[in-house]
């Protein structure tokens, strides 16, 4: 399961970094401009992904409470751009030092709207890895109602592709 699980990690970073590429040649303008997503802008979009992953970190180390990265962060772009890259790498720090144990240990957390859950290790960075790849589309579709036009591939089969 380890391995399976770096090889996501791994495939999480570079999706990630290929978005960010493009993300960070953009204004601020562009970055907030309201494009009626669920999260209504490309910034918005970007700081929920990486709230999500390091609430999952968080929950991981059993923190409690748990506070998403974007919530007081007043930084600039440059800034946002390392933390969030930092936190992408710290998912895989958590997968490739865990014992065997501590993957298979199921944890318990608390949920804002479901209140006191339990989860497996596995299933969780499963979760924070499908949720990334989910807002990832929307930040494609977004970058497009913006006009940009060299949008990466970031499917999981390109990876596997170019990281051979």
């Amino acid at each position: 399961m380890r391995e399976l699980l770096l090889r996501y990690a791994m495939y999480n970073i570079w999706a990630n970094q290929r978005l960010l590429a493009v993300l960070n040649g953009l204004s601020a303008e562009q970055l907030d401009k309201d494009l009626g997503s669920s999260f209504p802008t490309l910034r918005a979009t970007v700081y929920h992904i990486w709230d999500v992953e390091g609430i999952w970190h968080q929950r991981l180390q059993l923190a409690s409470p748990v506070i998403p990265p974007a919530r007081d962060f007043e930084g600039a772009w440059p800034e946002f751009a390392q933390r969030f890259s930092r936190q992408s790498e710290q998912l895989k720090d958590f997968i490739m030092t865990a014992s065997d144990a501590k993957l298979a240990h199921t944890i318990e957390y608390h949920h804002p709207v479901k209140g006191i859950c339990k989860s497996a290790v596995e299933n969780s960075i499963f979760t924070a890895f499908n949720h990334s790849t989910f807002h990832r589309g929307q930040l494609v579709t977004m970058l497009r109602q913006l006009g940009v036009t060299k949008i990466p591939a970031t499917d999981f089969i390109e990876y596997t592709r170019v990281k051979k």
